[in-house]
């Protein structure tokens, strides 16, 4: 009996030994937290193996979380191009082009070939091209069109197509169209007495579904990147409704010539420079479209009884379609206008400097701005070289 007690005891001395043992052993092994912050002077630990020799062991195959044992091959990391950004993060901006009566008319098949071409060449985003035309000319723009993207190197997602059919929609503001036609065409067959010079004013209806577009003349050259004319948008006031540049010509000081006879001391109709007001220019409009469906005013005036009065008292005798209007509204509202800098419509008609304006010409032609879109109106020619 007593060998068996002592035996226990001492096993039991043994035992507390080895626990003692074991706990002073692992308490060698811990190690105090260390934070270190990182040095630009300090490298980066080795590799503990190579990435192309790295053996994972089965148990961590499987493991997808563990990336500071997985070590990834190197990359070359290939950086998006600009307009690859803009194809997948920026929103297609809204322009519009009136092309009708093109079928057999290769000029304005010609213009219509430079301004979508220089257009594209210039955008830094996506755009969304609405082309009001007919079936014919929808069929030879898209072919124009599909040729801009080759030359630009451009694939289907940066460019969308709508076509807008301007038959179906003419008779819809035939009546209106009518009423316009009487105040600022002059003659049954001029050029501007065409529907399609009053268009704008029935953008609302013709393009239901956008909040903002930009509308322009076919007969231009775009050398300023688009998106930077679609940034003024965010620069209209509350009251804005449309923006467009000042008229470069002496033609609204002509048109209200009888007006200003009996308003000697009157701005209207003469040069910016002398803080006049020259009337505005169509070729590049930028129309918010919510805006211009709520406008009363713009509503008002396209009523036959508000046209007669106000023509009647500015003597106001127009034949340049949608811009007449619009100069004739900012006589009484300059609120719902806002105006583009000269640059974005550079106008280089001349006309009316060889017509009786030659003295002051020059001081509605003045424009010091750098040139983002020529404008060849009056079917001018525009210059390889500005």
């Amino acid at each position: 009996m007593l060998f068996r007690v002592r035996f226990l005891g001492q096993a039991t001395i043994l035992l507390l030994v080895v626990v003692c043992l074991i706990l002073l052993s692992g308490w060698r092994e811990v190690k105090p937290l260390v934070v270190v912050v990182p040095s630009p002077h300090l490298q980066p630990p080795p590799q503990p193996h190579p990435p192309s020799s790295l053996h994972l062991s089965p148990e961590d195959e499987d493991d997808s979380v563990n990336t500071e044992q997985q070590i990834l091959p190197e990359q070359e990391v290939v950086p998006l191009d600009p307009r690859e950004n803009d194809l997948l993060y920026r929103p297609p901006l809204e322009v519009a082009f009136i092309f009708t009566h093109a079928r057999d008319s290769y000029p304005l098949q010609n213009k219509l070939r430079v301004a979508v071409s220089t257009l594209l060449a210039a955008s830094s985003a996506p755009l969304r091209l609405h082309l009001i035309t007919d079936q014919d000319g929808f069929h030879i723009a898209s072919q124009i069109i599909r040729q801009a993207q080759e030359t630009n190197q451009l694939d289907s997602r940066y460019v969308k197509l709508v076509y807008v059919s301007a038959d179906d929609f003419i008779p819809e503001i035939e009546d209106s169209v009518t009423i316009l036609q009487e105040f600022f065409t002059r003659r049954t067959n001029a050029y501007y007495r065409d529907a399609l010079f009053f268009f704008s004013l029935h953008l609302h209806k013709l393009l239901q579904g956008l909040d903002r577009v930009i509308l322009m003349d076919i007969d231009i050259k775009v050398k300023g990147d688009i998106a930077e004319l679609h940034s003024h948008f965010e620069r209209f006031s509350p009251s804005n409704v449309i923006g467009m540049t000042l008229e470069q010509s002496s033609v609204y000081r002509h048109v209200l010539s009888a007006y200003r006879k009996k308003h000697p001391n009157t701005t209207f109709g003469s040069p910016p420079t002398q803080g006049g007001f020259p009337g505005f220019n169509s070729g590049v409009v930028l129309v918010d479209i919510n805006k211009l469906r709520k406008s009363d005013i713009i509503r008002k005036y396209l009523s036959k009884s508000k046209l007669r009065e106000k023509t009647t008292y500015y003597s106001f005798q127009g034949h340049l379609g949608d811009q007449d209007l619009y100069t004739m509204i900012a006589l009484d509202h300059p609120e719902l206008f806002y105006t583009i800098p000269c640059g974005w419509n550079r106008q280089l008609c001349t006309w009316w400097r060889d017509h009786g304006y030659r003295t002051v010409f020059d001081q509605y032609f003045n424009c010091t701005e750098e040139f983002k879109i020529l404008h060849g109106n009056c079917k001018t020619p525009i210059p390889d070289d500005l």
